[in-house]
């Protein structure tokens, strides 16, 4: 059974807990819908914390990637096991196969949208300055979604942001029935497990709530 969950806002320190959790213990795929309750950027899991301005309240992602504003963009997560066809197809056409997905989503929401088809000239550690390969964008080159992935022995976090004003919350759920389709099996609501709380909590108290994981390079 493939599980969405959708969750509120929450702290940065609890969005990333919660996603490495989804990667650490996935079992069927799952696609997260989310929000942040404070105004603040994640950095990727390579880059410098001397990148982020000292006034910003950050945290570190478990994927790599640039820096990306969060507050005012909406986020999704996507995990799958290994074994699924969409791991299968490696990082690459995994990303795009989720991007068309969202840029499905975005058309239908009225908003422009299609897969970036080359590389940006723009050299900045802000990931939305710089449209990659199978980003989406809008008509005049803009990046509206981007993403980053990590893959384990057992399992493929996908992590995303749409930064897109005044979306309808339809959005959504065309993107339920895009994910679906992907998967190749229904969405069915659920939330975490007591085990998938109880590992979030120790990840957020032991590590994402910590200047030794947000400062560590």
């Amino acid at each position: 059974m493939a599980r969405l969950l959708r969750h509120g806002q929450h702290s940065p320190a609890w969005n990333m807990a919660v996603d490495e959790v989804l990667l650490n213990l996935c079992k069927s795929p799952t696609l997260r819908i989310y929000g942040w309750s404070l105004p603040c950027v994640s950095i990727g899991f390579f880059q410098s914390s001397d990148e982020v301005c000292a006034e910003a309240v950050f945290v570190r992602r478990p994927t790599g990637g640039g820096t990306v504003e969060h507050g005012h963009d909406l986020t999704y997560t996507v995990a799958f096991p290994r074994a699924h066809p969409l791991a299968k197809m490696g990082t690459a056409e995994s990303y795009r196969v989720v991007h068309s997905a969202v840029a499905i989503a975005l058309s239908s929401s009225g908003v422009e949208a299609h897969l970036c088809v080359g590389e940006s000239g723009e050299n900045s550690n802000f990931c939305f300055q710089k449209p990659v390969f199978h980003d989406v964008v809008d008509g005049a080159g803009r990046k509206l979604a981007g993403a980053a992935q990590r893959r384990t022995r057992d399992a493929v976090l996908h992590q995303g942001s749409l930064m897109v004003d005044l979306l309808p919350e339809k959005i959504w759920d065309v993107l339920v029935l895009k994910m679906t389709d992907i998967f190749q099996e229904p969405l069915m609501p659920d939330d975490l497990s007591a085990a998938e709380m109880e590992m979030a909590a120790r990840l957020e108290r032991e590590r994402y709530s910590l200047d030794s994981w947000n400062h560590m390079r």
